[in-house]
């Protein structure tokens, strides 16, 4: 009988060791993959940029200030981008206007010599919910957003890579958009 109870003894203790040596090299395992390098995360800068919405009226743009989170030292075009997607996703006041279809997409937006080239995917044009007030809104929206920023003058509307002649039937958008203060409420 004590032959039984220390061969029991002993393949217990063979147990113990090994689901303790199991566990601990398991651990090892973890704490090794925890000191393998992490992929750098980008930096993000926080920057206030101003919008520009319809009144309740669609008479005038009403500025609206929004902080955008971005990669730090990101390109202009990359801010610009940034801040028309904003500009989509539409006011946080609940006493302004959205002045682009939810749907649209900006694809790109490229910069030469103080010209922004947007282009939108084609819901720009063909979800707008038309007629020259709203019209007049969107491409006065875009132009007057974008050209808060210093290194844009001027932008060109594009769809799906193209310049269209209009946007909803109502004004001329082969040539670029200038930033028109008369549209602003002051």
């Amino acid at each position: 009988m004590k032959k039984k109870s220390l061969v029991l003894l002993v393949a217990l203790c063979l147990l113990a060791v090994t689901a303790l040596t199991g566990c601990n090299s398991s651990d090892k395992n973890k704490q090794n993959q925890g000191n393998e390098p992490k992929k750098q995360e980008p930096k993000l800068a926080t920057m206030e940029v101003v919008l520009y919405f319809s009144d309740d009226q669609a008479m005038y743009l009403v500025p609206e200030k929004r902080n955008i989170s971005i990669k730090e030292g990101a390109s202009d075009e990359v801010l610009a981008a940034s801040i028309v997607k904003e500009l989509i996703a539409g006011p946080k006041n609940k006493e302004l206007h959205a002045t682009m279809p939810a749907e649209a997409k900006i694809l790109s937006v490229k910069i030469n010599e103080g010209m922004a080239s947007a282009d939108f995917s084609k819901e720009l044009q063909s979800k707008h919910w038309g007629g020259s007030t709203g019209e007049s809104m969107t491409l006065n929206s875009i132009a007057n957003t974008l050209t808060e920023l210093d290194s844009i003058d001027k932008v060109q509307l594009l769809i799906e890579g193209k310049k269209v002649e209009s946007l909803a039937g109502h004004w001329d958008t082969t040539v670029p958009l200038e930033r028109d203060e008369s549209t602003i409420k002051k």
